[in-house]
């Protein structure tokens, strides 16, 4: 059964400089496109999530359909922590969320994380912890941020994402190392979309006795 507490902000506000086009239509093998297939995966495990987009947006022509919940970040042209910041925002004032115990900030280009990390995840998060996921020791996405920490995401004003937020609350934060590659497995270039999910695939195995929840003074995001 989807996590209903826990709610998804999918941060797909982007410029795509490094891809050179809108990698959110980018195709991938399957035909899917790249927005598509993360939301796809997010929804194996939760049942609420916001999608963050650009005021000159077109829902539809991303593929978004009216049970997909947007905001709009005014500010996404200066940064990812201010598309943040605007999430938060929006997400601080929506009472229909309050009782929510955390959210998980996820990137948009990120489809191949796994069902079990998702889960592993789900149940590590509380109200005042910052649970993020690590692969071979490098910190990887979604980060799960407690309700707690919402009013300070909120106040984000940068182009480096919420890095400050992490590094502030370090003691607070809650790493679980897991063999899934696809947590740090995003799309900068065009040729991510294939060599990417091929890594992936051939780099996993199975999950038991691969879960390691350790708190450790990382700050990357």
């Amino acid at each position: 059964m989807p996590c209903s507490d826990i709610i998804v902000i999918v941060m797909a506000a982007g410029q795509s400089s490094r891809f050179g086009s809108d990698k959110r239509v980018a195709k991938l093998g399957n035909g899917e496109t790249l927005l598509s297939s993360t939301l796809r995966t997010i929804q194996k495990t939760f049942s609420n999530s916001r999608v963050v987009i650009k005021p000159e947006d077109n829902a539809q022509s991303l593929g978004l359909i009216p049970t997909n919940h947007i905001i709009i970040s005014q500010r996404s042209h200066l940064g990812l922590g201010y598309s943040i910041s605007d999430a938060f925002r929006q997400l601080c004032s929506d009472e229909s969320v309050h009782h929510f115990r955390a959210a998980a900030v996820w990137l948009a280009d990120l489809p191949w994380v796994s069902e079990e990390t998702c889960n592993v995840l789900t149940k590590t998060a509380t109200p005042d912890s910052i649970v993020q996921p690590l692969h071979q020791g490098n910190p990887g996405h979604p980060v799960v941020f407690g309700r707690k920490f919402w009013s300070e995401l909120a106040l984000l004003e940068n182009d480096r994402g919420a890095s400050p937020v992490i590094k502030k609350h370090s003691k607070r934060v809650i790493y679980v190392s897991l063999n899934d590659p696809g947590v740090c497995t995003d799309v900068d270039y065009p040729d991510d979309l294939t060599k990417s999910l091929k890594n992936t695939r051939s780099a996993q195995a199975p999950y038991k006795n691969t879960t390691k929840i350790t708190l450790k003074a990382k700050t990357d995001f």
